[in-house]
């Protein structure tokens, strides 16, 4: 008997991609017919000998739930490979064209099922755990994803499992380790790509990703500098045997570039995914400060808010406290802004002249008075990230040239006005190193 009992199950939690796009212009006959074609085709491929037990729900149109079952004496091992082995067949029909694209999440966990009405219903909250796997699926750029507990009891495709990444949802309460498959003819991979090379992909992205998320039991902690330099190579990798770029690699490198310095608890958390039904008091603000600045300046408002395709040219760089940023007399030959931590500039007699905190461009002047070497040493006094921008690309953004160029004018202002008080170049925060 089911009814009442809890148990341990793999759940696959199927969607079709772009199902409205789709259907938009169908009329309902034509929908009825391309949904029970789309689900005849599930049936056939899963509904197989070597997959019992299993459950096929076809539920909210286009999605499907998939209940594997554990067969008599078969541990988690065997019930995870099945249900894999069952969704590989799903993305190799994908890949082959057979079937239309489909995101599939994959979960081990528990449910409960118990009569209502005249059916069996089931229960848990492993279906919204699934769903969600199956919803970032496109955020992350893969066919398939995979909860820890998945990838950990499957046997026979250890050398293809990839780390995704470790996320925090406001959905669910626990942090999810997610991962995929990336295995020749499946997740952008064709079916004659160079087998070595996608395994060297492979190593180097999940080294990458262990640095990333951090390890209580290695001893390993997040190191975002060498996460961003390794993805960036395995990236490098994954474009010349794919000819694409791997979205996955893609997200974790705006995840770094956006949140440069991880958060204390992140090692536990991983990246927070939000999924507000509302937009919060804070980015009601932000929007509204939008709309003011492109009142103000339209010209500034669409370099900054709509075309932000310069700040790609700001490249991230760490440094450990005590470093030097810019030393004096040395050639001047970009331009920073402290995005976390804070530094301090001092004279050639290593005298205080001045904190920078974050949120400060510094290093503008130089190239606005055209002088070739900086007037002071910058340390930093914590732990820093900065973004550095070299003159030769900042040439290229005429829009972010004028706006540098006013905040240099409003600091040269500033140190006119203070340079008769010694006090104040020692303690303001607007006096630095060109």
């Amino acid at each position: 008997m089911k009814n009442g009992l809890e148990r341990e199950v793999v759940i696959l939690m199927t969607d079709m991609v772009q199902y409205s796009q789709k259907s938009l212009r169908m009329e309902p006959e034509e929908i009825r017919d391309f949904l029970i074609d789309y689900h005849g085709k599930i049936h056939d491929l899963l509904y197989r000998e070597e997959n019992f037990p299993l459950d096929i729900d076809p539920s909210a149109g286009d999605g499907c739930l998939v209940i594997f079952d554990k067969r008599p004496g078969e541990d988690r091992s065997g019930v995870c490979t099945r249900a894999l082995q069952a969704t590989l067949r799903m993305a190799a029909a994908i890949t082959s064209g057979s079937l239309v694209p489909t995101r599939m999440g994959i979960l081990l966990g528990h449910i409960i099922e118990a009569k209502l009405g005249a059916r069996m219903a089931k229960f848990g909250a492993s279906f919204a755990v699934a769903n969600r796997l199956e919803e970032l699926c496109s955020h992350f750029g893969t066919h398939l994803l995979m909860d820890r507990e998945v990838a950990r009891y499957q046997q026979g495709f250890d050398r293809y499992l990839v780390n995704i990444a470790k996320i925090s949802l406001t959905s669910v309460e626990h942090p999810i380790n997610i991962f995929s498959l990336y295995k020749p003819g499946i997740h952008n991979c064709p079916q004659d790509v160079d087998e070595s090379r996608l395994l060297e992909f492979i190593s180097l992205k999940n080294q990458a990703m262990e640095y990333f998320g951090g390890n209580q039991l290695l001893g390993l902690v997040p190191d975002f500098p060498r996460v961003r330099e390794e993805l960036m190579q395995a990236q490098k990798l994954f474009r010349a045997i794919t000819g694409r770029e791997d979205l996955g690699i893609q997200r974790i490198l705006e995840y770094i570039r956006e949140t440069p310095f991880p958060a204390k608890d992140f090692i536990k958390t991983g990246m927070r995914l939000m999924e507000k039904k509302r937009d919060s008091l804070g980015e009601r603000l932000f929007h509204f400060s939008q709309q003011l600045l492109r009142a103000m300046n339209p010209q500034f408002y669409y370099a900054l808010v709509v075309d932000t395709e310069w700040e790609k040219y700001f490249k991230l760089e760490w440094r450990k406290k005590g470093e030097i940023i810019i030393q004096i007399d040395s050639l001047s030959d970009g331009i920073y802004y402290l995005d976390s931590g804070t530094a301090q500039t001092v004279n050639a007699k290593n005298q205080l002249l001045s904190i920078i905190e974050a949120g400060t461009i510094f290093g503008e002047m130089a190239y606005f008075s055209g002088e070739k070497k900086r007037s002071a040493t910058v340390l930093a006094k914590t732990d820093v990230v900065l973004r550095k921008i070299s003159y030769e690309d900042f040439q290229k953004l005429p829009v972010i040239i004028d706006i540098v160029e006013r905040i240099a004018m409003a600091r040269r202002r500033e140190i006119a006005a203070n340079s008769g008080r010694p006090e104040d170049r020692t303690t303001s925060p607007s006096v630095f190193a060109d």
